[in-house]
C-alpha cells in the first residue's frame, strides 16, 4: 500500500516477513566487512610475495622449484 509522508514523498508499507529479511541483511554487515578485510589482507600478501619474487636470482628460482618439487613428490 502507498500512502504520502509530512512532506508529500510517497511511502510504501512493508509485510512483516520484508522488513524481517532487511533486519537480516542489515545484521550480517559485520561479518561481510570482517571476510572483505580478510580478503584484502590476503591480496596484499599475495602483492607481497610477488614482489619479493621478482627480486629473486635465476638460481633461487631454481632451488625453489627443485625443494618444491621434491615436497610434491613426496606427497604421492
Amino acid at each position: 500500500m502507498t500512502s504520502n509522508r509530512d512532506d508529500g514523498q510517497p511511502t510504501v508499507e512493508h509485510s512483516p516477513e520484508q522488513i524481517a529479511e532487511l533486519f537480516e541483511i542489515a545484521g550480517r554487515e559485520t561479518v561481510a566487512i570482517r571476510q572483505l578485510t580478510g580478503c584484502v589482507q590476503q591480496l596484499q600478501r599475495a602483492q607481497e610475495a610477488k614482489h619479493m619474487l621478482s627480486t629473486l636470482t635465476p638460481a633461487e628460482i631454481r632451488g625453489a622449484l627443485e625443494l618444491r618439487r621434491l615436497r610434491v613428490g613426496e606427497g604421492k
